[in-house]
């Protein structure tokens, strides 16, 4: 009898579904990643032996014994090793804790250095184009020789202001890449090619609003600023970035460099250029998804790859090399 009764033992031991060590946590990454599968621009992102693995540790035992501030910083340091960028989780007391940080700080000012030179330090393009609009005329268009733009630790926002300071920089039509959305990509399974641009609806209003219109409505649109005749800056324009420098500054910087319209300095930026969008999976957590993938106009991508500038310098001597071995050199 005793040694039946260990037999049905063992065997309910067997079926038995083991269980979980943080079942809310499970639950919490099962809608992250129900999220993810739905809303992800390039599904195919999804079967990469990186992200594989990356989910499989997610839901390890490890992982799931860690506290909420543990494993925010072990997803936010993990994410990195993946194929693809604009993947991130936030809590709410993380929320609270950037909105800390960040406090009253402008997102973004100038000032001369001298009678000469302006110096301009965007921290984010997390804005409207207000702030910018009101800096540039400020600046103004023949006051000063050279202008020096600041984007290291930006990692991007919405594209309102930087196609103000676009535009602020030059009068030539801007061709500003391609965004592809998840309705591209289920339908063609593929990066777009040089005919694909050719015939893309191009974006007519580029605030916040009006890009949000068009992922909703095409697979795919281009983003040309066309050419004016307002007043730009009549000096030599240079861009210091970073390792940090990121999404909406990648395609600017880009476009300045292969237009030479600006001189560019510093490591390589931080290849992390897509379109991303914030969902809510409960009341604690909300994951930020990339909605669309970005090629330039001739169809390179800029993600996981960044832009190179033509001064390679580490990012704490970007500023002294522009003053000095190329202002300083140039007025000799």
């Amino acid at each position: 009898m005793n040694t039946l009764v260990i037999i049905l033992f063992s065997l309910s031991t067997l079926f038995t579904t083991p269980t979980s060590v943080n079942p809310e946590r499970e639950e919490m990454l099962d809608k992250m990643f129900t999220l993810l599968e739905e809303n992800v621009a390039n599904p195919q992102w999804l079967e990469t032996e990186s992200f594989i693995a990356f989910k499989k540790e997610l839901y390890s035992e490890k992982v799931l014994k860690m506290n909420e501030q543990d494993f925010l910083d072990f997803f936010r340091s993990k994410r990195h090793s993946l194929d693809f960028s604009h993947f991130d989780l936030h809590s709410a007391a993380l929320i609270k804790k950037i909105e800390a940080e960040t406090g009253d700080k402008p997102v973004m000012s100038w000032k001369p250095i001298n009678k000469d030179i302006a110096y301009l330090n965007v921290r984010t393009f997390v804005t409207d184009g207000a702030p910018m609009q009101k800096i540039i005329s400020e600046i103004g268009t023949d006051t000063y020789k050279h202008l020096i733009i600041d984007l290291r630790d930006n990692g991007g926002g919405s594209l309102d202001a930087p196609v103000l300071l676009g535009r602020f920089l030059t009068q030539q039509p801007i061709d500003a890449g391609v965004y592809l959305t998840r309705k591209w990509f289920d339908k063609y399974g593929r990066a777009a090619n040089t005919e694909d641009i050719s015939k893309m609806p191009y974006l007519q209003d580029f605030t916040y609003q009006g890009i949000g219109k068009m992922y909703q409505e095409e697979e795919a649109f281009r983003m040309v600023l066309p050419p004016h005749n307002q007043p730009v800056f009549k000096g030599k324009v240079y861009v210091i970035l970073n390792s940090n420098t990121g999404s909406a500054c990648e395609p600017l910087v880009d476009l300045l460099q292969k237009k030479n319209i600006a001189t560019l300095v510093g490591p390589p930026s931080a290849g992390q250029m897509l379109s991303g969008s914030w969902f809510k999976v409960d009341e604690t957590y909300k994951v930020f998804i990339p909605i669309s993938d970005y090629q330039t106009a001739d169809g390179d991508r800029l993600d996981q790859k960044g832009v190179i500038p033509e001064h390679k310098v580490p990012s704490e001597n970007t500023l002294d090399y522009v003053l000095e071995e190329l202002i300083g050199n140039s007025s000799k």
